[in-house]
């Protein structure tokens, strides 16, 4: 009963960091009318700033949780979400707003990190761990789709902060319970060569060289990649990541250690998270665009129309989580991203003059049940014979690919597909839908890609404890 109370409280706290990502995205125009931004890309960041911290300090995170404590980083990070969700609420300027979110980001990092790593602790068994994730994969999929729908009742009857101020309460509430509910998880003692020190020089590198990448791609989605300033960001993030892999290698004490990429599964889940991130990054961007765009869906009508997405997310996360332990992690994952290719096969006939039963609902659908299997897979087989030790770091590894994967899905597919429709006939909405409709089989082509991967590389786990090594 205590961990069934520890699994919500952590999938709580995690559905108020996702929710985060898309909450905000309907407040945007209200925002924009009371602080005034300069410009449209800065009133972007609102958004991309939270993800690019976010994604950026995973791995630290991950890593600081499981030197420290993961229920002090959790607890804290909850507090730390709290004040900067007020900071946003009551910014009065630009400036103060991005900021917050800033700090909301690494916040949510702290969160994510720890929280995902005392559940593969909690929960040992690996029917009970799969099932676990599975409610964690759940959880992910249905706050994402609600922030579009929970943000307009907000920004509608209270005002845009409330957007932000309903993070408040539980970021207030919940360590309370964290006290009660979750292990210490103080850090036992670690064995030669893994000492307890935080490798400052490692998290400084890797930290500003993912930022610098997130930004890179985000910015060459905008501009780009042949702009000189794209170019700079991404040859800046290939070196300070080069020099992060040289450094870690000569450290007494480093920040990610090499070994755990020798893990069997680990390195295909890792890349197969990607993939799958990219193909759902853009699939919800092509969709989101197609449905208010072309057939003319408000905001709250879009919002609706995901929910059968997200209900078979949640669906597929619960029986891909039954499966995993008899059929294997790499199984499942193959099978969501084989439903996955389907839903995005479908998805590219869309057509300028359609409606949302006939050319949306059943590639979406398919695409929402793929999605919930893969992603609950994809999690178990990248933390599974990991050490109880670098838990934190294994779920700051597959954090990390998911948030890179869903940069390069935004990044590059979304800038194929607009390339497509500039050079395309017809009038405007047959312009568009002729480049969702390329990014669309792009995405299936990159879920076949990882299907696999998925079979290829990552196999049925063995008894060998492959995290020490």
């Amino acid at each position: 009963m205590e961990r069934g109370r520890a699994l919500g409280l952590l999938c709580l706290a995690q559905f108020m960091v996702i929710l985060d990502t898309t909450i905000v995205n309907v407040a945007l125009p209200a925002i924009q009318d009371e602080l005034r931004f300069a410009s449209q890309d800065g009133l972007q960041y609102v958004i991309s700033l939270y993800a690019l911290v976010f994604g950026g300090t995973l791995i630290l995170a991950g890593r600081a949780a499981d030197l420290f404590g993961r229920r002090l980083l959790f607890t804290a990070g909850l507090a730390v979400f709290a004040a900067a969700s007020l900071a946003c609420g009551l910014a009065s300027r630009p400036a103060v707003l991005l900021t917050a979110r800033a700090f909301q980001g690494l916040a949510g990092a702290m969160v994510s990190a720890a929280a995902l790593a005392l559940i593969t602790t909690l929960f040992t068994e690996p029917p009970a761990r799969d099932r676990a994730l599975g409610a964690w994969g759940a959880t992910g999929g249905a706050a994402g789709a609600c922030g579009l729908i929970l943000g307009g009742g907000p920004t509608d009857t209270l005002g845009w902060p409330w957007v932000f101020f309903i993070n408040v309460p539980i970021g207030l509430i919940a360590p309370v319970f964290a006290l009660r509910l979750l292990p210490s998880g103080r850090p036992t003692r670690r064995p030669a060569g893994h000492g307890r020190g935080l490798d400052l020089p490692g998290a400084v590198l890797l930290t500003t060289g993912l930022g610098l990448l997130l930004y890179g791609l985000t910015r060459g989605e905008q501009d780009g990649y042949a702009a000189p300033g794209v170019a700079a960001l991404l040859a800046g993030a290939a070196a300070l990541l080069a020099g992060f892999a040289v450094t870690e290698r000569r450290v007494r004490r480093p920040l990610v250690r090499f070994a755990i990429f020798r893990t069997p599964g680990v390195p295909g889940a890792l890349a197969a998270a990607m993939a799958l991130n990219a193909v759902v990054a853009s699939n919800l961007f092509f969709t989101t665009l197609y449905v208010q765009d072309v057939l003319g869906f408000s905001p709250l009508e879009t919002g609706a129309a995901f929910l059968p997405n997200s209900v078979l997310v949640i669906a597929g996360s619960t029986l891909g989580s039954r499966l995993a332990g008899s059929t294997g992690a790499g199984t499942v994952l193959a099978c969501g991203l084989a439903v996955l290719t389907a839903g995005c096969l479908l998805l590219s006939g869309i057509s300028a003059d359609g409606d949302y039963a006939a050319d949306v609902l059943p590639g979406f659908a398919l695409t929402g049940l793929g999605l919930g299997l893969a992603f609950v897979a994809v999690t178990i087989a990248a933390t599974h014979g990991i050490d109880h030790q670098d838990q934190g770091l294994a779920s700051g590894l597959v954090n990390t690919a998911q948030q890179v994967g869903f940069a390069i899905g935004i990044a590059t597919v979304a800038a194929v597909a607009a390339a497509r429709a500039r050079s395309a006939g017809g009038d405007a909405a047959e312009r568009a839908v002729s480049g969702y409709s390329t990014g669309y089989l792009i995405d299936a082509a990159l879920a076949a890609a990882a299907v696999i991967v998925a079979l290829v590389l990552v196999r049925r786990p063995t008894a060998r404890p492959a995290g020490r090594v």
